[in-house]
C-alpha cells in the first residue's frame, strides 16, 4: 500500500514530465532523491518506491543521463546507469489497496483496459462510480466522459490543467483527507442533476400503482401533458443518457420540458429525471418537483402510518377477544352453578361469584367500548384517505 510521501516524490516526477505518456519516461536514482529534497522528504523514502519501477543497467551520458545517441555527447562520457521506468502495474494495484483502506467506498474493483489505463469501479451509498485511469495524456484527451454516467477520469501523468477540468482528479487527490468530502459533494450534484429521488421503491410494492397514478394526476392538474411512451416521447434523452425505458413510469412534458418518473439504476430510489431542451437538468431543484415529493411524501406517509394501525388494530381485537371468551366462560359457569367447586377445589377461593360476574359484564362493556374506538378509527381514516394531491400553482412555462 502506497503513502502519502512516496505518492508525493512520484507525483513530483511525474508533474515534471514534458512527456504525454510517463510510462516512456527514464529516471535515475538521483532523480527521485532530487525530487525528495525539493518536497523536504528524507531521501530514506526512496528504497520504498523502487518497486514501483523496473530497474536496469543501461549506457547513459554521465551528464545529461541519456543515450548518447540523444545528447550527441561521445562514447567517452558513457556510464553504466541504473534506469528506472515505470512500472504502471505495481503503482495502481497499490493505490487501489490505499484507496481501498481508506474505507470511502463500500467497494472497489479494478480493470485493466490496456498498458497504460485501468478503470476503478467503485461503489458510494450503492452508486456506481467508474474511474477511468490514464497514463498517457494523450489517450485521456481523447476520451468522451460522461459525468452523468458517474464516469469520471484519474490522471497518472503531469498536466495540472487536465486534472483541474470539471470531474477529472490527480490519482494523489484519493489519498488526501477532504478527498471524501470532495467526491461526496461531486457524486451528490451529478446525482441532483441526474435525478431527484422522491421516496424508495421497493417499500411501496403492495400500492406502487396507487403512488403512480396520484403522479399522473398530479402533473396533468399541473398543466402538464402525460404519455406512458417514454421511448417514444424522449428517445434522444433516454439513449444519450442511458435511461432505461423498460424502468420508466410515465413521462410527463410540456412546451420543452419533459420530468420522466422512473426506478431505473442512475438512482437507487424511485425518482424524476427533468430534461429542457433535450438537455439534463436538476430536478430536485425544480420548484414542481420539490413540490411533489413533499407532497407525493406526505401521502406514503400517512398511508403507511393508517396500515401499521390496521394492523395493530387487528391485534388488539385478538387480545380483547381473548378476555372476552374468558368471560363468557366465568358467566357461563357462574350460571350453571360450577364455579364455586373449581375455584375452591383449584384456587382454595370462595367469595360471592354475583359480584365477580358484575365486574366481568363492566370490564366486557368497556373493552367493548375500546375495541370499537380503537378498530374503526384507522378503518375511518382508511375509507376518507384519497390519494389525490393539489396540482402545483402556476403555469407549466414557469417552471
Amino acid at each position: 500500500m502506497i503513502l502519502t510521501d512516496e505518492a508525493d516524490v512520484l507525483e513530483e516526477a511525474f508533474f515534471r514530465a514534458d512527456v504525454s505518456d510517463v510510462t516512456a519516461l527514464e529516471f535515475r536514482e538521483q532523480d527521485l532523491m532530487d525530487y525528495a529534497d525539493f518536497l523536504h522528504i528524507e531521501r530514506d523514502i526512496i528504497p520504498d518506491i523502487r518497486p514501483y519501477f523496473s530497474i536496469s543497467e543501461d549506457q547513459r551520458c554521465e551528464k545529461h543521463g541519456i543515450a548518447t545517441s540523444s545528447c550527441g555527447c561521445g562514447e567517452s562520457r558513457q556510464v553504466l546507469a541504473s534506469v528506472y521506468r515505470l512500472d504502471p502495474d505495481s503503482l495502481v494495484e497499490d493505490w487501489v489497496d490505499a484507496v481501498r483502506d481508506r474505507g470511502i467506498f463500500d467497494s472497489v474493483e479494478l480493470e485493466q483496459i490496456d498498458s497504460t489505463r485501468y478503470v476503478l469501479n467503485a461503489w458510494l451509498d450503492r452508486i456506481q462510480i467508474s474511474f477511468h485511469c490514464f497514463f498517457d495524456k494523450d489517450e485521456m484527451e481523447r476520451h468522451d466522459f460522461e459525468p452523468q454516467a458517474m464516469e469520471f477520469g484519474v490522471s497518472f501523468f503531469g498536466d495540472q490543467q487536465v486534472v483541474e477540468r470539471e470531474h477529472r482528479y490527480s490519482w494523489r487527490e484519493f489519498l488526501n483527507d477532504d478527498f471524501e468530502d470532495n467526491i461526496t459533494t461531486d457524486v451528490k450534484h451529478l446525482k441532483e442533476a441526474i435525478g431527484s429521488d422522491f421516496y424508495e421503491y421497493t417499500p411501496l410494492e403492495d400500492f406502487r400503482d396507487r403512488v403512480r397514478q396520484s403522479l399522473r394526476d398530479y402533473f396533468e392538474d399541473s398543466g402538464y401533458e402525460v404519455r406512458r411512451e417514454v421511448s417514444e416521447i424522449c428517445p434522444v434523452e433516454t439513449t444519450q443518457y442511458g435511461i432505461d425505458t423498460g424502468k420508466t413510469d410515465f413521462v410527463a412534458h410540456s412546451d420543452g420540458s419533459k420530468f420522466i418518473v422512473c426506478h431505473c439504476e442512475k438512482t437507487p430510489s424511485w425518482h424524476v429525471h427533468h430534461f429542457s431542451n433535450g438537455r439534463i437538468k436538476s430536478a430536485e431543484q425544480t420548484p414542481i418537483i420539490e413540490d411533489m415529493t413533499e407532497k407525493i411524501e406526505s401521502k406514503i406517509n400517512t398511508y403507511q402510518d393508517i396500515r401499521l394501525n390496521k394492523q395493530t388494530a387487528s391485534r388488539f381485537v385478538t387480545v380483547l377477544a381473548t378476555f372476552f371468551s374468558i368471560g363468557f366462560v366465568v358467566l357461563l359457569f357462574e350460571r350453571l352453578g360450577l364455579i364455586a367447586s373449581v375455584l375452591q377445589e383449584q384456587f382454595q377461593l370462595s367469595g360471592n361469584l354475583q359480584l365477580i360476574a358484575f365486574a366481568l359484564l363492566i370490564f366486557n362493556a368497556i373493552a367493548a367500548i375500546a375495541l370499537a374506538a380503537v378498530v374503526t378509527r384507522p378503518y375511518i381514516r382508511d375509507f376518507r384517505f384519497s390519494w389525490k394531491i393539489e396540482s402545483f400553482e402556476g403555469a407549466p412555462e414557469q417552471r
